[in-house]
């Protein structure tokens, strides 16, 4: 069972557009790298638990046959937990399982967890990994395989073991009698610890190798790095080619340092430098001068000429002005605009959807529409095509959500667009049931809410 219905509300703006499992590692959704890993160990069933932007995961993965597994979608309507979303499938579970967090990577194998798991005879077994820094993570005390004690995300202080759960897990079907149906259930929070207080037997394997949680953009950052270095590894990236797909254009002033990867129908302008542990998306355009490194761009964004970034993340559908720097550990999200010579700071985050004036200097967070931008996004990930938002197109939903209901004039006049191009949007957002319109002339728009006021039903 894979978990992937959590919002990932560390990794934002990134995962206003996106959710957390779909953020491409090396041009790779990141849960299409788990699910391959999955099927090299020989696990050939997946059951991929979702909330969450739950169309655009299951018409990602489709019925799991290109990965040579069988892939069941369940969709948790109102968020479970950890193990209350694992109870929501009971119904497909009646053998030993194994639990993955949708957002891990890892390069230990399964194998050693279930052989502790069954000689034990446990309930329920943790994967365990040392690590220097555990305060961040649960920690997890071990007595000949047993889990004695632990404790989730101490302070330093607090600190007795630096061996961290994973949130692997491998569980026996008995092991979810103790979780209630239908109500937030959490494995760490609550489960455990029940076990620990019932007869049933919890055990803990240590395991060594790469493992990493991509749940902030520093983890994001190291997650892309050491998937380019498989790539590295398994020759993706030969005779001293980067990995990239067709279409793709790079003149020979360009300059790529390895690893990188580039994806369908990219184009690399003369001069610029792209690497290393670099990657840019399908689509997308390197200007002329630009600086990439250490950085991963979404697909169809556009980088300007002498721009820079570096150890940065850049959403899909951006346009970056020339001269733009942008620096370390700064996330950029879809759809936004920086204007040239703008500059973001460290540990900047900026948008969805939000315009960055000429020669202005960003830092901490920026978003347009405020509070609005949650209502926005709820609807982008309710509409039936679930794809991204142009800044236009953000700026009409903006709008509506201030005004609450207007006409198109009224939209175009507060959203400073045309009128013409505001009245095709409103249609192009109607036909995504992103808004409705109601009356007659002149005809009002409001954005879509599940709710009756009146004779109106607002869906």
């Amino acid at each position: 069972m894979i978990l992937a219905g959590g919002k990932g509300t560390r990794l934002r703006p990134l995962t206003y557009t996106k959710p957390k499992p779909l953020l491409p590692l090396a041009g790779e959704p990141a849960i299409v790298r788990l699910i391959q890993k999955l099927a090299r160990e020989g696990i050939d069933e997946i059951i991929v638990t979702t909330n969450y932007f739950a169309k655009q995961l299951s018409a990602t993965l489709g019925d799991g046959s290109n990965y040579g597994v069988q892939i069941h979608h369940v969709e948790e309507k109102t968020p479970l937990g950890t193990a209350g979303s694992v109870k929501n499938s009971e119904s497909l579970i009646d053998d030993t399982f194994a639990v993955i967090q949708g957002d891990n990577q890892f390069e230990f194998g399964l194998k050693d967890v279930l052989e502790l798991h069954r000689r034990i005879g446990a309930s329920a077994t943790m994967a365990l990994i040392q690590i220097e820094n555990p305060s961040e993570y649960g920690i997890v005390e071990v007595s000949d395989g047993r889990v004695t004690r632990f404790l989730e995300k101490p302070r330093p202080e607090e600190c007795f073991s630096n061996l961290i759960n994973t949130g692997l897990y491998v569980i026996e079907p008995e092991a979810l009698k103790l979780v209630p149906e239908g109500k937030p259930f959490d494995f760490s929070k609550n489960l455990f610890p029940l076990m620990l207080k019932s007869k049933l037997v919890l055990a803990g394997c240590c395991v060594s190798g790469f493992w990493i949680d991509m749940g902030n953009p520093r983890s994001y950052l190291r997650a892309n790095a050491w998937a380019l270095d498989k790539l590295e590894q398994t020759g993706a990236n030969t005779n001293e080619k980067p990995a990239s797909e067709s279409g793709t254009t790079i003149p020979g002033s360009a300059t790529l340092k390895r690893p990188v990867h580039l994806g369908r129908n990219v184009k690399i302008g003369n001069d610029a430098t792209v690497g290393p542990y670099a990657c840019i998306g399908d689509g997308s355009e390197i200007s002329p001068g630009a600086r990439i490194a250490f950085s991963v761009v979404y697909e169809n964004t556009r980088v300007g000429t002498d721009a820079i970034l570096d150890t940065c993340i850049v959403a899909e559908s951006c346009r970056i002005g020339d001269r733009v720097r942008i620096e370390r550990n700064t996330v950029v999200g879809a759809g936004t605009e920086l204007g040239n010579d703008s500059h973001l700071a460290a540990d900047s985050r900026v948008g969805p959807f939000t315009v960055v004036e000429p020669r202005a200097l960003v830092e901490g967070a920026v978003t347009s529409f405020d509070n609005d931008i949650e209502k926005i996004c709820e609807l982008l990930e309710k509409s039936h095509t679930s794809l991204g938002l142009t800044a236009e197109e953000a700026k009409v939903c903006g709008t509506l959500s201030e005004l609450g209901e207007a006409d198109a004039k009224t939209v175009a006049r507060f959203a400073n667009v045309p009128y013409s191009r505001v009245l095709s949007t409103l249609i192009t957002l109607q036909e995504r049931g992103i808004a409705f319109s109601f009356g007659n002339v002149p005809k009002m728009f409001a954005l879509t809410r599940e709710e009756v006021t009146g004779s109106r039903k607002e869906t």
